[in-house]
């Protein structure tokens, strides 16, 4: 930052000063930057007469060219503290420490050398090491007094817990804030003497060393002060005894935790004392502080605490409390990290110039809201430390006095106050945009949707409003009153329905199937009343209220996973839905993530569970939006149960290792998939079809064994969210009949000496989806070798057909679109006897599992007409959409049977051609 000119009289205050130090041989520069220093604060030339030898040291050493460091610190401390025996001496020399280092951030503050995150960063910094040493030596001194504090559970020795919030939680200290704390302990018990007799107890104790504490850092002597210190954020606040155990701690919260408390504690860490027992307090206490789903719940705190804010604005000149300051930027950000910080965890950050970057990534403001926060920001948060540093006052008010203005406006790098005033009040108002827009208003509904749910009993009513069928939906609307009187039901929960209610109705009527869509609604809502933050999601989100009622009506899929899990409907919130494809590598880690933070079976049973839900209802949702191609929607839902199947098979070989150390590093066993997923086929509902082979030595058939039945259980075992998957194994070699894992050998020989023809359709769509790499490559090397073996054209021809006879007869509805005449079926077992028929002639056939590409191999070797193969192709992707489709809302056979019809004539043509001609 360039510095304007001094102008008298503060030049001549600052070179008064100088005279006064005394202080030889500085450097033209240095002694132009201490002129500045001194004539823009008087805490500055206070504080260099107290400490005029360590400032000479410091200006000859380094003048203060870099910033402070805890080795700096820590050398101070060392130095002030060395032999001291009492409180006085305690605080003499903390205040010693803090004048010095405070010295140093105000002179790089004031030169311009210090950006705002190094000056917030030391001063947080300075405390955390300043209240540590404190810590130190009081509980050194009460413990030889009143005996060590122990804990009753674990018998070990008690330390003081210190966690601070507020800007020292996320290491955002100014010059001059007071420090909000917490004082804690991890356990109850009591203390030892030396003589080995019980004292008092660890509350007492410790009760005790807070009050020693805060009077080491808060009382004002001849030194001055270290830090205002204030517990009034603490459990029960100023009326709560000063020191608590960990488990009361974290009962208060859950049982009494009040919303402000959690937007207060997510700042929060530990910043003295025992460290790790603080950290583990605070993993307790994030479920509080950061709810798991999405916490909409919280919006009417929310609201109260802006009107608040509003009611309570300082002085419109204070930078911190009025209208569009700091207090507003820090609302804006810690509103949405309140809301969405129990889904995503990179809201979770202490800091809010790491939280903005965050929330734009994730789509919650707009990357110009975001830069008007950040410039704004750091303006009012330098502006405040310039103010602070002028007398190391805790103000964030503009001064009245022409000379301090000055002041002000010359350390910001104006030459007037007037110009300095001028973007000063274009970052506020920017600030005040965005906080004004905050939360908004709660949503009118149109006169007739009030009367429809106040009134339901009026058939006309429901008639005007676009109903067809009144007498249902007034019995779907009574049963949603008599759902909402049951006394299980909350008063809050009652409330927030009504807000809701008429909102809805008005976008259900104004729908283009009313009847239907109330018939989607209703069941969602009735599932959500008891966890009524749903509602208020709905209400207070015009667009998310619009999505739900146009998704619901558009698939009874969505519908009913939304009323099972209404965890989903956060997804609404979102403008678009998947529009690329997660990788298969980075489903997968994220997974073994959520993996890592459980702790026992069932819960890794759960969020196994929980996580293909959350990716398969995100698919479906982007193909109802059409935001996903059919093909895409697949390839996700495919690369999602490879995902799984990958974790799922390096669990179950972790769980079975220790049993049979021999097999401890994983290897030699593979899963093969087919059918949907072998050709990356997967819609919704799929099952999977899995083979298991191994390439292990020795016996390994217990193993093994075990091993097969570790991973059906993880994918099968019924949990409150249901089974995995639906798995199939049939398809491996003998069927039922065979063993549950075969090794690649015994695959080999099965399939070349005693493998049917179907069996071999099958391993068309056979690929490896999860095991050993190497062995991998190997089964894919054997797949391409089976599969180009010669056969008898005219026998492989009349066993294909015959399968496809057994099939037909066995579900004999022509209109069905997978196995009626000209279906999917159809198209299957044309490209699976292309395979067989001609791989030994083409390997390029073998190379791919799916449909699609092996037809355009077809193509592309004169297998097939280009334009047979090309009107399949399309034929094979409409019907599997309408099966999609199918699976995703309330078959209608009539619609089937049209998209049957207008692909039936191609589908039979080729298999005419493929099964006559060739």
């Amino acid at each position: 930052m360039s510095r304007p000119p001094l102008p008298e009289p503060l030049a001549s205050h600052g070179t008064r000063f100088l005279d006064q130090l005394e202080l030889d041989g500085l450097d033209s520069k240095l002694a132009a930057q201490l002129q500045w220093v001194l004539a823009l604060s008087d805490f500055a030339g206070a504080a260099a007469l107290r400490q005029r030898d360590w400032l000479a040291t410091a200006l000859a050493e380094h003048g203060f060219s870099r910033a402070a460091t805890a080795e700096d610190i820590e050398a101070e401390l060392t130095a002030a503290l060395t032999g001291v025996t009492d409180i006085t001496g305690l605080q003499r020399g903390l205040r010693q420490v803090r004048q010095r280092i405070q010295l140093w951030l105000v002179w790089r503050h004031l030169c311009g050398a210090a950006a705002l995150e190094e000056t917030v960063t030391i001063c947080s910094l300075q405390a955390d090491l300043l209240i540590d040493a404190a810590c130190q030596y009081v509980y050194q001194w009460l413990c030889l007094s009143r005996g060590t504090p122990w804990g009753d559970d674990t018998s070990t020795p008690q330390q003081l817990v210190v966690l601070a919030l507020g800007k020292l939680g996320g290491r955002e200290l100014n010059l001059s804030s007071d420090v909000d704390l917490i004082f804690a302990y991890p356990e109850t018990g009591h203390t030892r003497r030396a003589d080995g007799s019980t004292g008092e107890t660890n509350q007492q104790f410790f009760v005790r060393m807070g009050q020693q504490l805060i009077a080491a850092l808060d009382t004002v002597t001849a030194d001055g002060f270290v830090f205002r210190v204030d517990m009034r954020l603490r459990p029960f606040g100023a009326s709560g005894p000063l020191a608590m155990d960990s488990d009361r701690i974290e009962d208060y919260y859950t049982t009494q935790g009040r919303d402000w408390e959690r937007y207060a504690l997510m700042k929060a860490r530990p910043c003295a004392g025992d460290l790790t027992a603080g950290q583990a307090l605070l993993e307790h206490l994030r479920p509080f502080v950061f709810r798991r789903y999405l916490d909409f719940g919280a919006i009417d705190a929310l609201r109260e605490m802006k009107r608040r804010l509003i009611a309570e604005r300082q002085h419109p000149d204070d930078v911190k409390l009025g209208p569009g300051g700091i207090r507003d930027i820090e609302f804006s950000v810690q509103m949405q990290q309140m809301i969405w910080g129990g889904r995503e965890r990179q809201l979770r950050a202490s800091a809010l110039l790491e939280v903005l970057p965050a929330l734009v990534k994730l789509g919650h403001i707009s990357s110009d809201e975001a830069r008007l926060l950040t410039d704004a920001y750091r303006f009012l948060r330098d502006t405040e430390h310039s103010l602070q540093a002028e007398a190391d006052q805790q103000t964030q008010r503009l001064p009245a006095a022409e000379n301090s203005r000055l002041r002000l406006a010359l350390s910001r790098g104006f030459a007037d106050f007037a110009a300095f005033s001028q973007v000063l009040d274009r970052h506020r108002n920017a600030v005040s945009t965005v906080f004004d827009e905050l939360l908004g208003g709660e949503p009118e509904a149109d006169s007739l949707s009030l009367r429809v749910w106040e009134a339901p009993d009026d058939l006309a009513v429901l008639r005007e409003a676009g109903f067809q069928a009144p007498e249902e939906v007034k019995l779907l609307l009574d049963g949603l009153r008599q759902a909402r009187d049951r006394n299980s039901v909350s008063a809050q929960a009652r409330a927030r329905l009504e807000r809701l209610m008429p909102v809805l109705l008005e976008v259900v009527a104004a729908s283009a199937n009313p009847d239907l869509a109330l018939a989607r609604v209703v069941p969602v809502i009735l599932a959500v009343l008891r966890r009524s933050a749903y509602l208020v999601l709905l209400t207070e989100n015009p667009d998310a209220l619009q999505r739900f009622v146009d998704l619901v009506s558009t698939s009874l899929w969505l519908a009913e996973t939304l009323t099972r899990h209404p965890v989903f409907l956060d997804a609404l919130l979102a403008d678009e839905g998947l529009t690329e494809v997660p990788a298969r590598d980075d489903l997968a880690a994220a997974l073994r993530q959520n993996l890592h933070e459980v702790a026992d079976e069932e819960q890794r049973l759960d969020a196994l569970r929980e996580f293909k839900m959350h990716h398969v209802f995100d698919v479906a949702l982007a193909e109802v939006r059409g935001t996903l191609p059919l093909m895409k929607v697949s390839d996700a839902l495919t690369f999602l149960a490879e995902a799984i199947l990958e974790v799922a098979l390096d669990l179950a070989w972790q769980d079975n290792s220790e049993s049979f150390p021999e097999y401890a590093a994983a290897g030699g066993f593979i899963i093969v998939g087919y059918g949907k997923l072998g050709g990356l086929e997967l819609g919704p509902g799929s099952d999977l079809d899995l083979v298991f082979l191994h390439d292990l030595p020795g016996s390994p058939g217990p193993f093994l064994h075990r091993l097969a039945r570790r991973l059906l259980h993880l994918l099968t075992t019924p949990t409150y969210n249901g089974t995995l998957y639906e798995i199939d194994t049939r398809l491996r070699p003998s069927g039922n009949a065979g063993t549950m894992v075969s090794s690649l050998t015994a695959f080999r020989e099965y399939q070349l000496k005693g493998a049917w023809v179907w069996e071999q359709q099958a391993l068309v769509r056979a690929r490896v989806v999860a095991g050993d790499k190497a062995l991998a490559e190997r089964f894919t090397r054997l797949r391409q070798e089976i599969l180009c073996q010669p056969r008898n054209r005219d026998e492989t021809r009349q066993e294909v057909q015959k399968m496809r006879l057994r099939i037909r007869d066995s579900h004999a509805d022509e209109e069905d679109l997978k196995r009626g005449s000209g279906g999917i079926v159809d198209i299957e077992f044309i490209v699976q006897y292309l395979v067989l028929a001609n791989a030994h002639q083409h390997p390029a056939l073998a190379e791919y599992t799916d449909n699609v590409r092996i037809l355009e191999s077809a193509e592309a070797l004169g297998l097939m007409p280009a334009q047979m193969a090309t009107r399949l192709r399309e034929a094979y992707i409409g019907l599997r959409s309408e099966w999609h489709r199918s699976v995703l809302d309330i078959p209608d056979r009539e619609r089937a049977a049209h998209v049957l019809a207008e692909y039936r004539q191609d589908v039979r043509e080729a298999w005419q051609l493929v099964f006559d001609e060739n």
